[in-house]
């Protein structure tokens, strides 16, 4: 056991040392300093089991010494104080400064000081103990269980202090959100252990592009953060964003197979952006988010138009929640006609929402919007009941006996994932009386999924005896192996080669008309608008004709007055 007294008494000293040596304890080596300044550096430079120090010690006294042993060192040495004084309030403020025990310089014997210094000891040990211990769950509170990086909660307060330290001292700070691409495919395909492996993957990664000084957090799921602090230069996080696009080049290997990774960056600046961790923070998103948006796997700055370009969105989205409930969407009809006799054969029953804010909203504008947040579900469940609704309408007017065309209704291919969507049909055929033969659902060409889900679902609906048809077809790149699998019996044929049919493509609508013919299709032209049109239609034995030539989408009272003659 190695010891260090610490008093300026030299009389003190030696007797300090005569009732060490005859304590019975295992001592070692028993070093002297007569200053705290001459204490100190002994006590910094070599490991001590145990420190007696006078409270009376020049040039400050003893608990400055203390203090400054407890700041350096922790609990890795336990302290003694010796004093004179018996003062509680003293012996108390000893304690609470860091020391084991206080003992009375009179009150000094082997006994007392043997007991002191092992108590002292254990105390010390209990202590560093209990210190460690308090450290490992300060690791585990702040370290991510996945990838060992900071977490969360570190990422909100370094974030926080961080940015209080540029504004004092008028420097620049960046952050970087990244998202992972395309993460949900690899959990739904290869299990969330390979998914898990991925991340911990690109963690590695992340950590070896970055600098000692800045800070890497897994916010959550495949979400990253890199907080860049002290930049002179905003150039450096440039070189940075493009070092981590570099890092995730190589493939990795999961499960037997190779598989390629690829991030989309945001980046946000103090003081460019904003001011607050909150407002940097939804900054670095909204500039990930347009990195998605324009097609992934690379870097964006957040800019001010893109922003209120987003927080239009949001308010659109918000907006969209509450169509149903406060009853905006309105359905209208385009009526189809025979290609031979130009009667009416069927109506496409087409959604608009109606705003009182907005006033007309684009489709183009809200159902991607729509297909993104998932609240295409509950759209796509309404249309189908206000067009069911509606053509039952019309059936059971008494000048509609024989009702002889059919109502197409569009479907996204999000809806091929509500599991209840063929029951949710059924029960609105039967609530209104209405046979699957009068009902048609499209799919656009471009928007299906050639997986064994869709399948299955389109194979169900199928089953209820509504016919589907293949929406925009030829815009898409099913082959014919593709087409076959799924069991469609109408295609619409898209617009742009009909509209084409008398310019340099007007090969592609006789082949594609050739195609249809041949495997048994019915055919329906969309996007017809001139005579030529009909005309090229008409000659290539397509079998329905849609378009403004014929009607643009109209309200059901006025398709009732102008079509059904009703």
């Amino acid at each position: 056991m190695d010891i260090l007294i610490i008093d300026d008494d030299a009389v003190d000293r030696m007797s300090a040392i005569r009732t060490l040596k005859n304590a019975g304890l295992n001592t070692g080596e028993i070093d002297q300093a007569d200053t705290g300044t001459e204490g100190l550096q002994k006590a910094l430079s070599k490991q001590y089991d145990a420190i007696l120090l006078d409270y009376q010690i020049p040039p400050s006294n003893g608990i400055e010494v203390l203090r400054e042993i407890r700041g350096s060192l922790g609990n890795s040495t336990a302290i003694i104080m010796l004093s004179h004084s018996n003062d509680e309030a003293l012996a108390l403020s000893c304690i609470e400064a860091g020391a084991q025990d206080f003992i009375m310089k009179s009150e000094v014997s082997v006994t007392r000081l043997k007991r002191s210094i092992l108590i002292a000891s254990e105390r010390n040990t209990l202590e560093k103990q209990v210190e460690k211990s308090n450290s490992q769950l300060r690791e585990l509170a702040e370290r991510d269980t996945l990838t060992g990086l900071r977490n969360r909660y570190v990422f909100d307060t370094t974030l926080s202090s961080e940015l209080e330290r540029a504004k004092r001292n008028s420097s620049q700070l960046a952050l970087l959100f990244l998202d992972v691409d395309n993460f949900k495919r690899i959990n739904d395909v290869l299990g969330h252990q390979a998914g898990d492996d991925f991340l911990k993957d690109i963690a590695r990664r992340l950590e070896g592009v970055i600098r000692s000084s800045d800070t890497l957090c897994r916010l959550g799921g495949d979400e990253f953060a890199i907080l860049v602090s002290d930049l002179e230069h905003l150039e450096k996080v440039r070189v940075l964003s493009d070092r981590v696009l570099e890092a995730m080049r190589p493939p990795i290997s999961l499960m037997g197979q190779s598989l390629s990774i690829t991030v989309s960056v945001g980046i946000a600046s103090y003081p460019h952006c904003a001011s607050s961790p909150m407002e940097l923070m939804k900054c670095a998103d909204v500039a990930m988010y347009r990195s998605k948006e324009l097609g992934k796997n690379q870097v964006q700055y957040y800019s001010h138009d893109f922003h209120a370009k987003m927080q239009k969105r949001i308010e659109l989205e918000n907006d969209l929640k509450l169509a149903i409930e406060r009853d905006e969407f309105r359905l209208f009809y385009q009526p189809q006609v025979d290609t031979k006799t130009e009667c009416l054969v069927g109506v496409e029953a087409l959604i608009r929402w109606e705003n009182e804010q907005r006033g007309l909203v684009s489709p183009d504008d809200f159902i991607p919007l729509a297909e993104e947040s998932h609240l295409i579900i509950d759209i796509g469940r309404w249309v189908i009941s206000k067009a069911c609704e509606q053509f039952s309408d019309w059936s059971r007017l008494p000048q509609s006996e024989n009702v002889t065309f059919t109502i197409a209704i569009n479907l996204s291919a999000k809806q091929l994932k509500d599991y209840g969507l063929s029951s949710y049909l059924t029960d609105c055929m039967a609530t209104y009386g209405l046979a699957g033969k009068f009902i048609e659902l499209e799919l656009t060409e471009s928007s299906l999924e050639d997986s064994v889900e869709a399948i299955e679902m389109l194979n169900e609906l199928s089953k209820t005896g509504v016919r589907l048809a293949l929406d925009d077809f030829g815009m898409g790149y099913s082959s014919l192996s593709q087409l076959k699998r799924f069991p469609f019996e109408i295609l619409k044929i898209d617009k742009y080669f009909v509209q084409a049919s008398g310019e340099l493509d007007s090969g592609l609508l006789p082949a594609i008309c050739a195609f249809a013919h041949s495997l048994g299709y019915e055919t329906v032209a969309e996007g017809i608008e001139t005579e030529e049109q009909k005309e090229a239609c008409k000659a290539l034995s397509v079998g329905r004709l849609q378009g403004f030539l014929f009607a643009k989408p109209m309200p059901a009272e006025e398709l009732l007055v102008s079509w059904l003659d009703l």
